[in-house]
């Protein structure tokens, strides 16, 4: 069954059936990966509202689907019911014409800092490439900064994207 957003499972942000005018700074999921179908209105939302082009938001949407992804099947080890909140702000300025989109992806799963090993070698060729290990590289490519922080419950990831001359 797909994810729906009520009060009883705590989701909170837009729905996958309706985009408000003005979208929630926080997305709350549950650890199943079925929920990431409400990163992608979300995101669509946070787009009409700070003027985000579409490229950018595909890059937005990309990213945290592979962080968010790599938290549930990793960090939370595929447990349901295990919180993970998105927060999202603008950065430049106090309004929609915002320079920056600041993403902050919070869990309770055990530390990991993504940002410590080595990235995955890029293979040489399509035919080469395995399925796995290049969310890093794919997040390194497209978010304008990226940082990790151990929390005293968990992780904080902060991805920021740049929305304006870009």
């Amino acid at each position: 069954m797909p994810a729906m957003l009520t009060p009883e499972n705590s989701m909170t942000g837009p729905s996958p059936s309706s985009l408000p005018a003005t979208p929630e700074p926080r997305l709350t999921l549950e650890s199943r990966l079925e929920d990431l179908t409400l990163v992608w209105s979300w995101v669509e939302a946070l787009g009409r509202r700070y003027s985000v082009p579409g490229d950018t938001q595909f890059a937005i949407q990309l990213c945290l689907e592979e962080a968010l992804s790599n938290i549930m099947r990793h960090g939370y080890q595929g447990q349901p019911k295990q919180s993970i909140t998105i927060d999202c702000a603008p950065s430049g300025v106090e309004n929609e014409d915002a320079g920056e989109l600041v993403f902050t992806v919070e869990d309770h799963a055990p530390p990991f800092d993504p940002f410590a090993a080595a990235p995955a070698a890029a293979p040489a060729s399509i035919q080469e490439m395995q399925p796995g290990g290049q969310g890093i590289r794919l997040m390194r490519k497209f978010a304008s900064r990226l940082a990790w922080q151990q929390t005293p419950n968990g992780n904080r990831l902060t991805l920021a994207f740049a929305i304006r001359g870009s």
